[in-house]
């Protein structure tokens, strides 16, 4: 049985290091290499600006999702949440955990007076119909460049 919890980045950074790898492999940036910025997190972490969400199976890692929780920008009075990452290793239950985890997530953001929550899915790797089932609404399009150099400036 996988079970869920909220975690210290101090506590689960050893265990989200083994997960890497294959996270990195289905979701990353295939031509850098994959090195979180640890102090970033911790920063997140001491400030309660975030949620680390682990799921485990008889104590094993199966699984994360990241939730960073800040001042709506508009509004001094609400909160918002922004989920940059969540993987749930390859196997047959792989979309039942997530889910759960997802549920489990929802809730504990909940708990923290979040008013909405953006989510961010991979184009070529979408979790989208997972998201829109939990009941997520597209709300962006958002476009990607990677600059290997300095862009020549062009005109219209």
């Amino acid at each position: 049985m996988v079970d869920f919890a909220v975690e210290s980045l101090v506590k689960a950074q050893p265990d989200i290091e083994k997960l890497l790898p294959e996270q990195w492999a289905h979701t990353g940036d295939t031509e850098i290499e994959a090195k979180p910025n640890w102090n970033f997190y911790r920063h997140l972490d001491a400030h309660n600006a975030g949620i680390l969400v682990m799921a485990r199976e008889d104590c094993r890692p199966v699984g994360y999702l990241v939730a960073l929780i800040y001042p709506h920008p508009n509004s001094t009075e609400h909160l918002v949440a922004n989920i940059p990452t969540y993987f749930v290793e390859n196997r047959h239950s792989r979309p039942f955990i997530m889910a759960r985890m997802v549920d489990f997530a929802l809730e504990r953001l909940a708990e923290r007076g979040v008013f909405k929550i953006d989510i961010e899915t991979n184009a070529e790797h979408s979790a989208g119909r997972l998201w829109e089932l939990k009941g997520f609404k597209i709300s962006k399009i958002g476009y990607s460049l990677k600059l290997k150099a300095k862009p020549e400036v062009k005109y219209a």
